[in-house]
């Protein structure tokens, strides 16, 4: 049975290609819940959980197309320092968050820095990389039973319609990711009616 359109709640390890754990909800003690096949997840993610069965744990590799995609060059720009209030204090590497055309967390990776200029990466993280997880599916319920926190967004966590991986393990909060959680409830994007 296709778990398409349910309530799925489950843990994960991500890995990359060394060995090196970038992301793990049992780290955490702390299941992720979603709805499948809903954009809310990267899509190897959401496919590998679409046709398990609860109880099951699958180890799946998926490449940058299945994941966060391939590197852009266009995510990469060069500012005027003066276009940016307060870069005059960026340096190179630093981690930084810039405000989107709708108010949303946009991270970007200082590149470069100079007197004149800042050179920004706006590629996610991820992008580019391989990920693997190891997958449990904890449990699957019909999505109707659940309503989306909304806000305004054609799905319960706003992205760049791509969908993508919860790295905090709820609401898209955490740093260095692009998204936030259209909702208020600590407890992820999509509660279960009162």
């Amino acid at each position: 049975m296709s778990n398409e359109g349910r309530l799925v709640r489950v843990h994960y390890v991500g890995t990359l290609d060394d060995g090196t754990t970038f992301d793990s909800s049992r780290d955490r003690d702390e299941p992720l819940e979603f709805v499948c096949m809903a954009g809310m997840m990267i899509p190897g993610f959401d496919a590998t959980v679409r046709e398990m069965e609860v109880g099951q744990t699958r180890r799946v590799r998926l490449e940058p197309e299945q994941a966060y995609g391939p590197r852009r060059a266009d995510m990469v720009r060069t500012f005027r320092v003066s276009e940016l209030p307060g870069s005059e204090e960026l340096v190179g590497g630093q981690r930084v968050m810039l405000g989107g055309p709708h108010g949303q967390p946009i991270p970007a990776l200082v590149a470069e820095k100079t007197e004149e200029a800042v050179t920004l990466d706006l590629n996610h993280e991820m992008a580019g990389k391989a990920l693997t997880f190891e997958i449990e599916l904890l449990g699957a319920d019909d999505a109707e039973r659940h309503h989306c926190c909304g806000n305004g967004h054609g799905n319960c966590c706003g992205g760049e319609g791509r969908g993508h991986h919860h790295q905090d393990g709820g609401c898209h909060h955490g740093e260095g990711h692009g998204d936030e959680c259209c909702g208020n409830h600590g407890e992820g994007c999509c509660h279960g009616d009162e």
